[in-house]
Parts: structure tokens; sequence; C-alpha cells
């Protein structure tokens, strides 16, 4: 069973390899996970087959860092790649940036940019960070059909949360590109708009 596991991961092989108590001990406790997923963790060892959900996958991410496991964690990266969503693509954008998922943070990036016309209906918009919310909207990438799009987005982001976010506008305002707004929303809601 060790060589199994020492095989399977760099935490063990150094345990195990270690002298310390632990390399003599028949019984490991891990602690790091629950039950499901250490026992999912353990069967892909020996098997290398893992069942991943949408339920388990950030239990198995956060598990396997300590393990450190890197072809596990290349297939959990390709799972939640393939499943970036209009309902996710924030919080996988943000959980790829935790355990520095590269490939995840460009797909879920790129999927928001992507969307960004449909802002309304991407899950968390409304509780993107100031920077997050800089990092999209001045993004030369960004779909949006004219700035129109862009300002409301930002303005419905600062009216989320209008006591705090009232004072960000001015430093998110110069990014959206007015020169590019439609005439209409110039004069009819921007140049109305308490914000501006």
């Amino acid at each position: 069973h060790k060589v199994v596991l020492m095989a399977a991961s760099p935490f063990f092989e150094a345990m195990f390899q270690s002298g310390l108590e632990e390399s003599a001990e028949k019984n490991i406790n891990l602690d790091f996970a629950d039950s499901d997923i250490i026992r999912s963790l353990v069967k892909f060892f020996y098997t290398g087959d893992i069942k991943l959900t949408a339920e388990n996958i950030k239990g198995i991410i956060a598990g396997n860092e300590f393990l450190c496991c890197k072809h596990l964690k290349a297939h959990c990266e390709e799972f939640l790649t393939g499943n970036v969503g209009l309902s996710n693509c924030i919080d996988y954008y943000r959980f790829g940036k935790v355990f520095n998922l590269k490939v995840l943070i460009k797909t879920a990036f790129d999927f928001i940019l992507a969307k960004f016309r449909d802002y309304r209906e991407i899950s968390d918009f409304d509780k993107l960070t100031e920077d997050e919310l800089v990092d999209v909207v001045s993004c030369d990438r960004l779909n949006a059909e004219n700035e129109d799009v862009v300002f409301e987005a930002v303005v419905h982001w600062v009216n989320a949360n209008l006591d705090v976010r009232e004072e960000v506008f001015p430093r998110i305002a110069p990014l959206i590109r007015f020169p590019f707004c439609t005439q209409t929303m110039l004069s009819d809601k921007i140049c109305c708009s308490s914000l501006v």
C-alpha cells in the first residue's frame, strides 16, 4: 500500500521516506477533507478512476492540493473548464485563482468577456469586486455591441450596493469608452445619470 500511495502522491512519498513516526504507522489520519473526498482520492490512486461531479469537484481539488497529484489536478481542471457556464463562470474564475488553475482562469474569464452582453444572466455579476470588474471592463476582448452595455452593466453593478460603490464609480467610469456609446444613450441616460 505504501508503494502505491508513494507512486501516486508526493505527499505520501515524502511522508514514508522521511523516517518520521508516520512512516512506520499502519494507519494515517487524513483530516484535510471529508471522508467521501478522501475515499475518492484513495480509490483514484489504486484504480486511476474517479467520478467527478459538480458537487464533489471543489473538495477533490482542495484535497488534491494537499496531496500534490499533478495528473489528477489536470483532470479536475479539464472537468471544470468543460462545465463553465453563466451560472458558475465567476465562481470558477475565483476558484481557479485560489488553486492556480491557469486554464480554468483563462476559460472562465474568456466566457465572462464573451457573454458580457448578457451580464444580467451571469450569476454573481453583482458580487464582482472592483478589481474584477475593472479587469473585465478594461479588456479589449469584451463582447459588447457598443459601450451602452458597458455603461449599463457598471451602473447595474454600482446600484447593487449603492452606499458602498457610489464612490467607486468615478474610478471605473474612465474605463467606459463614452465616444462609442450611442447618441441616444448619451443624451437620454448618461447625461441624466445621478452617478455621472
